[in-house]
């Protein structure tokens, strides 16, 4: 902003004034939502952004509590930091501005680590991984993206899935974008769609449907890394998360969680992602 050269006496001094009563609100209000680990303690609180109806890693069991891997992560991260935790339901679709907003400190709901995500959110360094897989009928011959020209593709908006449909798939393709993970399996399940972009864990929802057997995994598109994700500038968060991750890959316990819900060991992480920065700089 430019200030005309007319200004002059006492109006420059009312003026500086003025404009230095702004500059202040302005940085205290844009530091006022930056969590640091006393601000979290002295709260006694932990409030973790996770997803509801993505198994395994976020679901409602029977008795109306949250049940999955990343609840399972945020628990660990919440007895880490000795407070009790929070959890706040999320979809794919907004849980980016959940956390921008303040409605939750840190995001443990499956996120992929991607450059255009990197420019909105911090990641920590990476806890686990998720393949990217078209699922469809059995009948259906889809080797590769061409293929899917014809059909009714479905995906969660503004998931990983998403993203590399839209960069995969031909110009025209039908693609079908539902509001969580959750829905595009069950447009599958029930012929709304005839194939959907989602994760290689689809096939643990789909061997609990009768309707199930007569889908497949076509092709593999991608190996995501999740991360978990804070607000922009949160520097010592942020190092609080990393070494969170540190400490839980070397005691066993990260593996433990993947083991419970995935099966198998958790594959070697990497320590770089390109344009992913894992530390605040």
């Amino acid at each position: 902003m430019r200030f005309a050269s007319t200004i002059g006496g006492r109006s420059r001094s009312a003026a500086i004034g003025l404009w230095l009563c702004a500059a202040a609100a302005f940085c205290f209000c844009a530091n006022a939502g930056a969590q640091s680990i006393d601000s979290i303690k002295r709260k006694g609180t932990l409030t973790v952004g996770v997803q509801a109806e993505f198994p395994p890693w976020g679901s409602i069991d029977a008795s109306g509590a949250n049940v999955g891997y990343d609840i399972d992560v945020a628990k660990l991260m919440a007895d880490d930091l000795g407070v009790k935790l929070a959890l706040v339901p999320v979809t794919a679709g907004n849980r980016v501005g959940y956390l921008t907003t303040g409605k939750v400190d840190v995001l443990a709901a499956a996120i992929g680590m991607y450059p255009d995500r990197a420019k909105a959110v911090q990641f920590s360094k990476p806890y686990a991984t998720l393949d990217g897989v078209i699922y469809g009928k059995k009948t259906d011959t889809v080797r590769d993206w061409n293929d899917l020209a014809q059909l009714r593709v479905g995906t969660a908006r503004g998931s990983a899935a998403d993203v590399a449909l839209t960069k995969g798939m031909p110009p025209g393709t039908d693609v079908r974008r539902f509001d969580d993970d959750a829905v595009p399996i069950q447009a599958l399940l029930s012929g709304q769609v005839d194939a959907i972009g989602s994760t290689n864990l689809i096939a643990v929802v789909l061997a609990r449907s009768p309707a199930g057997a007569q889908f497949e995994q076509k092709f593999q598109f991608a190996r995501q890394y999740n991360g978990l994700a804070t607000r922009l500038g949160e520097k010592e968060f942020n190092a609080w998360l990393n070494a969170f991750v540190d400490r839980n890959m070397a005691n066993g316990k990260l593996n433990a969680i993947n083991r419970k819900w995935v099966g198998g060991d958790l594959p070697a992480l990497p320590t770089e992602l390109a344009d992913v920065p894992f530390t605040v700089r």
